[in-house]
């Protein structure tokens, strides 16, 4: 070892012991050495699976339904419709946690008395064929725009010279369509507890304002009235009138007491409870109820809704 020590060789022109050499090439083999076989990497994009109002966070969370001021002498219902739409190759299931905060500087409001509750839409359907005098076909369907559309259709052929149809909603508190005028069957007529105003011509034309929540329609044998379905409770009760035939054709009424009570059971929508199973690919319709009582305090207050798992 002390001969390498002193042992030297001319390296470009200089002197340099043979040990330092030594290192020198220690060194580089060691610097050679295969530090592993290989780097197999993952890459994974993970999207929400569950939207709400179509929309992923952040975007989700910054959904904000508007409602109209307010005084405190008035009971106040706010309803906003959302929905939830499930993406995923699996079911989800989620939970709608409600939250009421005020604003303290204003005053010492309460949320105590505010009401919040989730409605599922139904989608309601009906159909029959009514035989008393003439068969008449009778739906009711769900046109997935808002409204319901009662359709009546003579299986035969019409005798009567005018078509004539009526449909009433929760009698006798409620509401009817009619193209009965105890006259000459002219127009359409919308009727309550107030009276009967004349809303448009028979074909449907000359329509006054105030009555966009009705539509109706008539063909050769068969008529049709449509109702907007925020003009309806989430349970209802219904009957109807045909004259197709020269002749009365009751439909979902009792007429065998007194007074007569309508059969025809409507449900548009249910009371959600916790947890909501959305089915992979489905959207499940909601509605957001918000109830603030008479004399609630007047200050400003924040309604939230939270949608987690």
């Amino acid at each position: 070892m002390k001969k390498l020590l002193k042992k030297k060789v001319n390296v470009f022109g200089k002197s340099i012991p043979v040990f330092v050499i030594a290192l020198l090439g220690i060194a580089l083999v060691s610097a050679a050495l295969l530090p592993y076989f290989g780097v197999i990497t993952g890459n994974a994009v993970v999207s929400q699976g569950l939207l709400v109002d179509g929309e992923e966070m952040p975007k989700s969370g910054d959904i904000v339904d508007v409602w109209a001021p307010f005084t405190s002498l008035e009971a106040k219902t706010f309803t906003d419709a959302h929905y939830l739409d499930n993406t995923a190759s699996v079911d989800a299931e989620v939970h709608l946690i409600s939250a009421c905060m005020f604003d303290a500087t204003l005053g010492a409001g309460s949320c105590d008395e505010i009401d919040t509750s989730y409605l599922g839409e139904v989608e309601y359907s009906y159909s029959r064929v009514w035989t008393a005098n003439g068969d008449v076909n009778v739906t009711v369907e769900d046109t997935d725009d808002g409204w319901l559309k009662w359709t009546y259709t003579a299986i035969d052929t019409p005798t009567a010279g005018t078509l004539k149809m009526t449909v009433e909603i929760d009698n006798p508190t409620g509401f009817g369509v009619t193209t009965f005028d105890d006259g000459s069957h002219d127009g359409w007529y919308y009727y309550d507890t107030s009276g009967v105003v004349r809303i448009s011509d028979y074909n449907g034309g000359n329509k006054i304002s105030g009555y966009d929540f009705v539509e109706t329609s008539v063909d050769t044998n068969s008529m049709t009235v449509r109702i907007k379905k925020t003009e309806l409770d989430d349970t209802f009760m219904w009957q109807g009138f045909a004259n197709f035939h020269l002749a009365a054709n009751w439909i979902e009424l009792n007429t065998a007491v007194s007074p007569w009570v309508p059969t025809g059971v409507g449900i548009i929508a249910t009371e959600l409870t916790n947890p909501i199973t959305v089915l992979t690919g489905t959207t499940v319709d909601f509605v957001i109820v918000n109830k603030f009582p008479q004399m609630t305090y007047p200050v400003e207050y924040t309604v939230t809704t939270t949608v987690t798992a």
